[in-house]
């Protein structure tokens, strides 16, 4: 009897054996390399100073950053996945940091499109799709023949946004650097959370920068209701006649405190071209443009220094103008453009 449960515990811890080293494989059974070109593992921005008053409403972007290009080369190893293309995403909070207790969310925003940390995941597949894609190499028989089959360089272009979340009042943020996203391929992170391959990271740092405010700045776009008329504008052999109508209007800035305080803005549309011009539709063949009072071109969808609040100061106009320009050959009929403008605190 005693010999047969000896057999018995040793063919059972066999099998426990054998069960943990396939576990072990598994886990180790595909990857995705993704390197930025010029950052490293990472790429980190400095947010600065962020003041958040306790009145805004739940959902309001606080700080948004500059739009940011990363060119990258990703590319897959000899692994049970070799013959399968690889869709390359952003993965979301890759660290697995919990930042609710802070009161505010992160997101990414990309071609157009913002998805939030509740939106979208490190789980597999569940990221931001990248539009890029890893192809799968029949063929190859190693990692070395992988590297030229599989390589893709992508070239992404996005921003990052913080929004107050489901607190009041905001708390400062108990750790001062947030890890945004994740550049991966199909199958989740390449060796987990702790990125031992040091594949690309975004990364926020300065959080223990944002901090409430009892201070408000009530913004009002004249001439109102907010809307810019350019009149009757006519169509010539080419472009427009006149050449490049223009209006002015400014942001009325009201204070609601006695304290000293920054103000960003950014002028968020869906439609644009290039870097400065607003288009009413993607096939106008002719668009908007946004200059400030020193003649320079405002960058659309950008974050700009707008105001700076002395303490005993409570009124502030900001003027621009807005000028209408040939793109081509412009559509005839009535055009509307809608931008918005986004107010933040520093």
């Amino acid at each position: 009897m005693n010999r047969q449960g000896g057999r018995y515990r040793q063919s059972r811890l066999a099998r426990l054996c054998l069960a943990a080293l396939l576990l072990v494989f598994s886990q180790a059974s595909w990857a995705m390399f993704c390197k930025s070109l010029d950052d490293g593992a990472y790429l980190s921005e400095y947010i600065g100073p962020v003041s958040v008053p306790d009145t805004v409403p739940d959902g309001t972007i606080i700080w948004r950053s500059k739009t940011h290009v990363v060119p990258a080369k990703c590319w897959k190893v000899h692994d049970i996945h070799f013959r399968e293309d690889d869709p390359i995403y952003f993965y979301g909070n890759p660290a697995g940091l919990n930042a609710t207790s802070w009161g505010i969310e992160f997101g990414l925003v990309y071609k157009g499109m913002t998805a939030w940390d509740g939106d979208w995941s490190a789980n597999p597949t569940q990221g931001v799709n990248t539009g890029y894609i890893s192809r799968g190499c029949p063929s190859a028989s190693n990692d070395a023949e992988m590297l030229p089959c599989s390589q893709v360089n992508p070239s992404v272009a996005f921003q990052v946004v913080i929004r107050k979340r489901g607190l009041l009042p905001l708390q400062r943020p108990s750790q001062d650097t947030y890890d945004v996203f994740q550049f991966d391929g199909l199958y989740g992170l390449n060796g987990g959370p702790g990125n031992p391959f040091g594949n690309f990271r975004f990364q926020l740092s300065g959080l223990q920068n944002i901090v409430g405010t009892a201070c408000t700045v009530d913004v009002t776009v004249t001439p109102e209701p907010g809307i810019v008329d350019f009149g009757m504008i006519q169509k010539t052999a080419t472009g427009l006649s006149p050449p490049n109508p223009t209006r002015p209007f400014s942001l009325a800035l009201e204070k609601k405190c006695s304290s000293a305080i920054n103000v960003g803005a950014t002028f968020v549309t869906p439609q644009q071209q290039g870097d400065y011009t607003i288009l009413p539709t993607a096939d106008s063949q002719f668009g908007i443009q946004v200059r400030d009072a020193r003649n320079t071109l405002v960058p659309i969808n950008e974050p700009f220094a707008l105001a700076s609040f002395a303490a005993d100061v409570s009124h502030i106009d900001v003027p621009f103008s807005a000028s209408v320009v040939s793109l081509g050959d412009p559509k005839v009929g009535p055009f509307e453009a809608i931008m918005v403008v986004q107010i933040v605190y520093y």
